[in-house]
Parts: C-alpha cells; structure tokens; sequence
C-alpha cells in the first residue's frame, strides 16, 4: 500500500502545469498547495483543469522523485510550471543549486532575491496596476487609520518640517559668528 503519490495538475487555458507530492490517497480531498495559483477544491476545479497522478510510494520515495522531476523541469521548462521550489527538503539535499535562494553561482538571502524581484520591471507594472484596484485602496485606506500608521505619519511630517525649514533658513544662522 502507498503512503504517498506524485500528481501532475494541467491549467490548459493558461497552458502552465504544477507538479507536487502529498502525503495520503489520491482520493482525498487534497489539490495543490501552490502559492501562486489560484486554491480549489475537488467539488470546484476550474474547467480545463486536469491531474495525472504519476507516482505512488513511499513517503520517503516521493520526495526524492518531485525532487529529481522538478530540478529536470527547472532545467528545461520552468517557465511553464506554477512551481517555486524544488520540493521537500525533508530527504534531499538543499544546499547549492537545489536551494531555491540558489542564482547564478550564489545563494541568495531571501531578503535579498525579494529586493532584486522588487526591481524588476515586470514587479513594478504589477504593482502598478495592483495599487488601482479597490481591493488595494480600501486596504490603503484602513491602514492610514490605524495608530500604527498615524504615528509614523506623525514622525515622518516632524521631519519633512524641520528639513524645509532649515532650507528657508539656508546655510546655519550661527555660521557668521563662528567662522
């Protein structure tokens, strides 16, 4: 009896694919636990959304297969894959080119690769686009009501207004005494 199964879900309107593991049967009610596809249900899948289960095993030998087949895939089509990482790390080894932190020969700090993601010009038109929606403005709105927020509103204008005054004032008003 097998423990665990390797599925391989299809998104055929945006031609993209997720492969994962789950621990359980592929009867249950599991479905991915992909961050950046949309979540569905058994009873909801999208329509043109299908699943292949390619494996069945162990637990242990699972991990080490979605492994094996994701770093395949990241070689040659990770493009079309809703994947961000390379599996479990519980039984493989994560250190190098399987850290998914791993970019050009070094690994990267995750606050470092968000850095450098947040400059890209793909992000900026994102959020670009994402600050025009509603969702966004009622989420900015309910933040600038918070005491949070108004404190640090509170500090950022003292600051602005010692810095423009001191620019209307110009070089030190003692300058003349001391020098």
């Amino acid at each position: 009896m097998s423990e665990a199964f390797i599925y391989l879900w299809y998104d055929a309107p945006n031609k993209k694919y997720y492969l994962g593991k789950h621990k359980g049967s592929p009867d249950d009610s599991y479905t991915h636990s992909s961050t950046i596809w949309e979540h569905f249900t058994k009873d909801n899948i999208p329509e043109g959304v299908t699943r292949r289960i390619l494996a069945e095993g162990t637990h242990e030998e699972m991990c080490i297969l979605e492994h094996e087949l994701l770093v395949n895939r990241k070689k040659r089509c990770w493009n079309r894959y809703y994947n961000e990482s390379l599996g479990d790390p519980r039984y493989v080894d994560m250190s190098g080119e399987n850290n998914p932190n791993w970019k050009d020969g070094i690994s990267l700090d995750i606050k470092e690769y968000h850095k450098e993601y947040q400059q890209t010009p793909q992000f900026k038109e994102y959020m670009k686009e994402y600050q025009q929606t509603p969702k966004y403005k009622e989420y900015e709105k309910a933040y600038r009501q918070t005491p949070e927020y108004k404190e640090w509103k509170r500090k950022y204008d003292a600051v602005r207004y010692a810095r423009k005054k001191a620019e209307r004032q110009g070089v030190g008003t003692l300058e003349g005494f001391l020098g």
